[in-house]
């Protein structure tokens, strides 16, 4: 790839890191919420299942908009770079599918 991609690729990639940002965010949060909940006495009142599962799916979305938000700097990116090999440059190797 040479030359920068169109601008609507840029602002899709870019909004889509926002909203999976947002989304892991709300999903920390609850799971924030969850362990704030758990008492002493009571320590079967927060299900760990639905904790470790709020927070996989949070760090899954913050993945996601890492993954994105690279896009969107590739995108507008004058390079030659394929985009795995961007990644790898920029030192994101875990982001490579």
């Amino acid at each position: 790839m040479q030359g920068r991609m169109d601008e609507r690729y840029f602002e899709e990639k870019k909004g889509l890191a926002a909203e999976a940002i947002r989304s892991a965010i709300e999903k920390a949060s609850e799971a924030a919420t969850a362990v704030a909940a758990s008492r002493y006495a009571l320590p079967d009142l927060t299900a760990p299942s639905q904790v470790h599962e709020l927070l996989r799916d949070a760090q899954l979305e913050l993945s996601a908009a890492r993954r994105d938000f690279e896009k969107s700097r590739w995108a507008f990116a004058s390079t030659a770079l394929e985009f795995d090999d961007w990644l790898r440059k920029f030192g994101h190797d875990d982001l490579v599918l």
